[in-house]
């Protein structure tokens, strides 16, 4: 097997919370872009458990007892005829699953390992001073680090009693075969890895840990953070990664009352059951040889409360970013400068601005004519000359080259959604604008030379269906997804690129009461090769409840007295128009997407949102999902509409377009 090179896609996958025991699988297609012809949904929604591709609709997104469905990760494999001399895309790749021949052999099973940990309570503040710099700069600042999170706990984040309380470790758990049964990451459920034969051996020894193996009294409004999760297989071998159910705990201070919220992002004595960690493979044939695998990483985070809804800088926008200009990806596009005579493709690397840029108006309170100036965005195509569209001269589009003093420039210029830390708004990503520039200036292909494999699109898909920009800290990965040490950068004719550069777990050296883990990958101040599990989620707001709940509008600047701004409208959703509300297909008057008991306030600036976040950790299954009008069961919606739908929560009307009154803030 030595001409092939296997690797596991996407390379960095997203569950997402729920209540229900039950699943649908993440998308594979990219929010809002067209669907496969002949399909009236387009790109972004969710895919039925069992299925191929069959897509969600309305009635799915709950459970027959009204609780909130999570979305698993769907893992495959495929086989690459790849030398040292690899460029990206490569555009090919075969699935492998079992039952399938390679070089004459049949894959006869598949065995696959996931780790999964959340290592939030001892990671580090994202708030650190008035500024409260959310970005990479926090870690060239105060002294080398921002400040630890339970510094009561102690000033080591190495040290072995302070791991034991504050990290939450399922361990390893290792499935094989076809249709495989649900594995819990539970406290009772053996820890098994992935041996050098290929075979799954148990590991008893593993120190696991969950809150109340540390804790009394837990305060646990939501229950207990007992599990963080399940895998099984698919009919192919394929595997399933489960989240896991969004909870949050909290622990008691020396007084006897339990540590209250009071920040957005970083809580002390808190827990929440948000985890991350390696997938691991190994390929078996049937005349007894083995293959590893270039394995990936599965990360478990907030809902897609708006799946279909394209971020205008996604996750994917951000990771390809620092891949072209850090990690020399394509030097076709990038060596040390952009290259003024590539050509990028249209579908590919401009129309997706375009789109998410449209798709915005169905998340937030825009006035009318900010609403056709969307749509009309939403509809430039390849064959329009970019002269006579409405975004000629790039004249709206806020240009990344000129830093803070653009950064500061706010309506008309887009995106229209607030900045990342100590930016006043946000700007698409240098090689976005690179892209977009090129466009304007004419030099752009209607037909892609390199298309992406089928691997390689589920990698590029997964990430661009996740936040980008804005990491502040975000909601699915934050400013960490920039720096090119968290990636194996040798990837050519090995890995392939966007691979997390995980630390090797050596399970059979484990031993019961001593942490496995460490303090793991620390921005700058580690190498590549140093990420362990739970080191993704650890750089995001404990518990994430209080930071979806706060981030609806915001104003520019801090102490100031002006309009009111989004800051994740395609993720977190502000302003929205219920399916309920539409009659003989027209828009009612659009809703709250966070509303009901618990949310009233006088002051715009903080409505919208729960006033206690308790209240977000009792309610925020209960939030709607915005969709697509042909994808919502029961009426006769529109394509071009994007409606909530199975919200449990009371419905009270938004104000409109604008929203100034900040005065009380």
């Amino acid at each position: 097997m030595s001409d092939k090179i296997f690797r596991v896609h996407p390379s960095i996958g997203f569950a997402r919370f729920g209540t229900s025991p039950d699943y649908y699988l993440a998308p594979e297609t990219a929010a809002g872009m067209s669907g496969p012809e002949g399909q009236d949904v387009d790109g972004g929604l969710p895919i039925k458990a069992g299925t191929e591709d069959q897509t969600i609709t309305s009635s799915d997104l709950r459970d027959n007892t009204g609780a909130l469905v999570r979305q698993a990760a769907r893992f495959r494999i495929f086989a690459y005829d790849c030398g040292d001399q690899e460029t990206y895309p490569q555009g090919a790749g075969t699935e492998i699953r079992i039952g399938t021949k390679v070089g004459g052999r049949t894959v006869t099973d598949i065995t696959w390992c996931v780790h999964l940990a959340n290592k939030k309570a001892n990671g580090y503040f994202m708030e650190t001073g008035i500024a409260a710099d959310r970005s990479i700069l926090s870690y060239y600042n105060y002294g080398g680090t921002p400040g630890l999170r339970n510094a009561q706990e102690g000033p080591d984040p190495t040290n072995p009693a302070r791991l034991k309380k504050l990290i939450i470790d399922a361990g390893p758990r290792a499935v094989s075969g076809a249709k495989a049964a649900r594995v819990a990451f539970d406290r009772d459920t053996p820890c098994a890895y992935i041996d050098d034969s290929g075979q799954i051996t148990e590991a008893p020894d593993y120190p696991k840990c969950f809150p109340s193996d540390v804790f009394a009294n837990l305060y646990e409004p939501d229950g207990p953070i007992d599990t963080l999760g399940e895998i099984e297989t698919d009919a192919h071998g394929r595997l399933i990664v489960l989240p896991g159910r969004g909870r949050a705990v909290a622990w008691t201070q020396p007084d006897g009352s339990y540590f209250p919220l009071t920040s957005f992002v970083d809580n002390d004595g808190w827990f929440d059951d948000a985890s991350d960690g390696p997938v691991e493979a190994m390929i078996h044939f049937d005349d007894g040889t083995t293959a590893t695998v270039h394995g990936g990483w599965v990360t478990a985070t907030d809902p897609g409360y708006a799946p279909q809804t394209l971020n205008v800088v996604s996750l994917w926008d951000d990771v390809y970013d620092a891949w072209v200009r850090d990690l020399r990806l394509q030097p076709e596009i990038y060596t040390g400068g952009y290259n003024r005579d590539f050509e990028p493709d249209f579908d590919e690397h401009i129309s997706p601005t375009f789109k998410a840029a449209a798709l915005q108006r169905w998340n937030t309170n825009m006035p009318s004519f900010a609403i056709d100036a969307h749509d009309a965005t939403g509809e430039i195509t390849a064959d329009d000359a970019p002269g006579t569209t409405i975004m000629a001269g790039l004249a709206f589009i806020r240009n990344p080259n000129l830093g803070q003093a653009e950064s500061s420039n706010g309506a008309p210029l887009m995106p229209l959604s607030l900045g990342d830390s100590g930016k006043s708004f946000l700007s698409t990503s240098l090689t976005q604008y690179f892209f977009l520039e090129q466009w304007n200036a004419g030099k752009y292909t209607k037909a892609n030379p390199k298309p992406l494999g089928q691997g390689e699109r589920l990698d590029k898909v997964s990430l661009m269906n996740c936040l980008g920009g804005r990491f502040s800290p975000g909601i699915d990965m934050t400013f960490i997804a920039r720096q090119s040490n968290l990636y194996q950068a040798d990837w050519r004719g090995g890995p392939g690129p966007f691979r997390i550069a995980g630390r090797p777990l050596d399970y059979a050296t484990a031993t019961p009461n001593k942490p496995f883990l460490g303090e793991g990958y620390v921005p700058l101040h580690t190498g590549e090769g140093s990420v362990e599990p739970g080191d993704i989620c650890k750089f995001m707001a404990l518990p994430w409840h209080t930071d979806y709940n706060s981030c609806a509008t915001h104003t520019t600047a801090p102490y100031t007295n002006s309009t009111l701004y989004w800051s994740w409208p395609a993720q977190r959703p502000v302003a929205v128009y219920a399916a309920m509300d539409v009659k003989d297909g027209q828009l009612g008057e659009q809703r709250y997407s966070v509303r009901g008991k618990g949310t009233e306030n006088d002051n715009p600036a903080l409505q919208g949102r729960y006033q206690d976040s308790v209240d977000m950790i009792l309610n925020w299954s209960r939030i709607g999902i915005v969709i697509q009008g042909t994808a919502i069961d029961g009426g006769d919606y529109s394509r071009k509409h994007y409606l909530e739908v199975q919200s449990q929560l009371d419905a009270p009307e938004v104000e409109p377009w604008p929203i100034n009154d900040t005065s009380r803030t």
